[in-house]
């Protein structure tokens, strides 16, 4: 349905799916939901299996995928080699905030940069930067240093960081919700629109995990059935209907 240019929305909401570049199974669904009209926003991982077949189907379909980086401290090995205080001795990182938090800063520093490069290197620029699982202090310093230097928008995982990215003049997605996030049924993402309507929102940015499953996801992750209900859901007509229903606008970070 197109809209006459006097009318307007009634809000805005970035579907933004976590993970691409995992697997090639995570890789196809969140291309199928960007095909399908339903995911406006993506974010890549560098470091994982699914890296390589992310980075051809981005130039394969540059005009449909909108991507950005998410930057990885918990799962599979860093890119910088021989890390003292984030990872162990195989290059492994510690899947644990508090071991994050207690790192050196200037090795978090190193390894978003060099994920950053990595992301560079394919001759491609991300559109946003978010996190993977968590966000400590010293992560989103890391990361703020990134998204001055390259002038990109950021995630905002709550009110807090919220206004400190205000307070240093970085652009960020206001209204961060992650509840769809284990509890991946039509009627909760539904709800989760009519709750964000209530209150008025004017722009949501709803964190998802599309995937079909593959090895790959069962061998390096505890979420990987409940991923295939999240993708199921989000391609069920009924969200479409809704979407289109209730004058609902789906963004991705380009347009902030």
């Amino acid at each position: 349905m197109i809209k006459e240019e006097s009318e307007e929305y009634l809000m805005k909401v970035i579907m933004n799916a976590d993970d691409f570049g995992f697997s090639r199974g995570v890789n196809l669904a969140i291309l199928e939901g960007f095909q399908h009209g339903i995911l406006t926003s993506t974010s890549l991982m560098v470091n994982m299996p699914g890296f390589e077949h992310a980075v051809s189907l981005m130039k394969q379909y540059p005009d449909l995928l909108h991507v950005g980086i998410h930057l990885v401290t918990t799962v599979q090995y860093s890119v910088v080699k021989g890390l003292k205080t984030l990872t162990d001795e195989n290059d492994h990182f510690y899947r644990d905030p508090e071991i994050i938090e207690k790192s050196d800063q200037s090795e978090l520093d190193k390894e978003y940069q060099a994920q950053m490069d990595k992301f560079l290197a394919t001759g491609l620029k991300p559109d946003h930067i978010d996190f993977h699982v968590c966000t400590t202090p010293k992560q989103l310093k890391a990361a703020m240093k990134l998204a001055q230097k390259y002038h990109l928008p950021m995630r905002a995982q709550d009110q807090q960081i919220e206004g400190i990215l205000k307070e240093h003049g970085i652009v960020y997605a206001p209204c961060h919700i992650p509840d769809f996030y284990d509890h991946g049924t039509v009627n909760t993402l539904l709800k989760l629109f009519e709750k964000a309507l209530d209150e008025k929102r004017e722009m949501i940015e709803l964190a998802l995990h599309p995937a079909y499953v593959d090895q790959t996801l069962l061998d390096l992750s505890s979420y990987h059935v409940q991923r295939a209900r999240e993708f199921a859901s989000l391609m069920n007509p009924e969200v479409a209907t809704f979407i289109q229903q209730h004058d609902i606008e789906l963004i991705s970070f380009e347009d902030l």
